[in-house]
């Protein structure tokens, strides 16, 4: 009688498992970017995403060479100023991370999308050719087009459109990796922050 009971309550417990539908997994806050390879010209882009932001906050990034020690001349991705995202918990944040040439200067702002990039080199270069046009007019023309010359070479040089420089030139061949991290911290003062990290490689060809 015993013996029925027990099977009678194991058959009781595994049905009652059986019923209890399975919790799906967490998704874990990570971030995921895309490798380089720098560009004759202008800058490297690395796109990343993250995914399950785990508080509603901000988050901010991060990009540092991640290899041995070494004297190679090297891209590097400032992040000048650092961006503070707006982010909800449970959400995605996209965006590129840039890496500029070795010895370019960086800008001391952020730095303009692609898109915007080109109009405003397009803009700059009109600006110079109108300059040239009216020196033009009161000058000779010797004068006028010498410094329509370095204008032209000055805007194509600062925004990296003229084709005519090899800013790759400057570094050392090689691939070489670069951690982007991404900290997470929460509008409450009492949530500690949370880090998440990717490594990508970023070749100088």
């Amino acid at each position: 009688m015993r013996s029925n009971w027990l099977t009678i309550s194991c058959g009781l417990i595994l049905l009652a498992c059986a019923a209890v539908p399975a919790q799906a997994a967490t998704p874990a806050f990570t971030i995921t970017a895309t490798n380089v390879t720098m560009p004759p010209t202008g800058v490297g882009l690395s796109r990343f995403s993250i995914t399950a932001i785990p508080m509603t906050g901000t988050i901010t990034l991060s990009c540092l060479y991640a290899g041995a020690k070494t004297d190679a001349r090297l891209p590097v991705c400032p992040l000048t100023p650092p961006i503070a995202y707006t982010v909800s918990a449970g959400g995605t944040l996209t965006g590129t991370v840039e890496f500029y040439p070795y010895g370019v200067p960086v800008p001391a702002s952020v730095p303009l999308s692609p898109g915007r990039r080109g109009a405003a080199a397009g803009a700059a270069l009109a600006g110079v050719l109108l300059l040239g046009l009216r020196f033009r007019r009161r000058a000779r023309r010797g004068l006028s087009l010498g410094l329509l010359a370095v204008g032209a070479l000055a805007v194509f040089w600062g925004i990296g459109c003229g084709g005519s420089v090899n800013l790759t030139d400057g570094m050392t061949p090689g691939t070489y990796p670069y951690t982007i991290a991404a900290n997470n911290q929460s509008m409450a003062a009492t949530l500690p922050g949370q880090t998440t990290s990717t490594t990508i490689n970023v070749t100088v060809p």
